[in-house]
């Protein structure tokens, strides 16, 4: 995913000695219903709140229930 690291240092999760790959927390929209998909409940997610995209331009993404923090 691709901002500027103020977005993700809010968590103090990315900081210039970092090492990438690295776990971030990104603000997102629930686009619909969870649904379950082999046994996991899925939910549709948008990145847009902080512009947060993939280097593709993606901001859409399917993630498990249970990464999302209320």
């Amino acid at each position: 995913m691709i901002d500027k690291s103020s977005v993700f240092a809010q968590f103090a999760e990315l900081t210039p000695d970092s090492v990438s790959p690295v776990k971030v927390t990104v603000a997102c929209e629930v686009q619909g219903d969870i649904e379950a998909t082999a046994g996991e409940e899925v939910v549709t997610v948008l990145t847009s709140p902080d512009g947060v995209t993939t280097p593709d331009g993606r901001d859409t993404f399917a993630v498990n229930q249970s990464q999302r923090i209320p």
